[in-house]
């Protein structure tokens, strides 16, 4: 049976970059004369580089192709199944950066309640943003949404009690500063705000960047605050 030729370059590619038009026509129950105009367009969409003879797909592009096909109405859990966590968070800190945020990512840290990971920590002049990579958040159901955005709360807020490490990352004026959980996931999200946290599609992010108010009262903001006698280590 014929396979999407767009979703077999996703997942051959997870495992090696660069394949033959061979072996992604086989693996696609397709004969390759029928595979050289999708690969010509998503070559010309920067998706891939081809050479008349294989292609090879980088993390950043194989990212944009999971969203393409995501928005073309593949289903997420399917698309994200193909995809490393790691790619998720790159590509995400990478359009932050781009677009003058600093970023840190797999900031451990030990709290009140034991061990604490947030995926990626950013931030400017006017946010602080704590983000939870969840690529195959679309689909689940509402009580388990909430849940999900519930231990990124508990998470920012264990964070905002560790002034000691957001210094160490570098953020400044840090006393002074609120800190936003975020959630970002792969598929256009049910709601946008929920319980005051953000939930942004990743192909969203730019725009969700330049169109949030830091004075926006929907958000839920985490104040920044030392703890007296405070001694945990990173």
């Amino acid at each position: 049976m014929r396979t999407n030729p767009e979703i077999k370059i996703l997942e051959l590619t997870k495992e090696k970059r660069r394949i033959t038009l061979e072996e992604l026509a086989e693996q696609a129950h397709c004969q390759p004369d029928k595979l050289v105009e999708i690969i010509e367009d998503l070559a010309q969409g920067r998706l891939l580089s081809w050479d008349h003879k294989a292609l090879e797909v980088n993390s950043t592009q194989r990212m944009m192709l999971a969203v393409r096909l995501v928005h073309g109405g593949c289903d997420v859990q399917k698309v994200s199944r193909f995809l490393e966590w790691q790619e998720f968070e790159k590509f995400a800190a990478e359009s932050l950066e781009e677009n003058g945020f600093r970023t840190v990512k797999h900031l451990v840290f030990k709290s009140k309640l034991g061990r604490r990971e947030i995926d990626l920590l950013a931030w400017n002049d006017n946010f602080l943003m704590a983000i939870d990579c969840k690529h195959w958040l679309r689909g689940l159901s509402p009580s388990i949404s909430r849940q999900v955005i519930n231990a990124q709360c508990e998470r920012a807020e264990a964070l905002a009690e560790r002034v000691e490490i957001l210094k160490k990352c570098g953020v400044g004026d840090v006393e002074r500063r609120s800190l936003m959980p975020v959630i970002l996931c792969l598929g256009e999200p049910r709601d946008g705000i929920v319980d005051g946290v953000p939930v942004v599609a990743v192909s969203k992010l730019i725009s969700f960047l330049y169109g949030v108010s830091p004075i926006d009262e929907r958000l839920r903001r985490i104040p920044v605050k030392f703890q007296i006698g405070q001694s945990f280590l990173v």
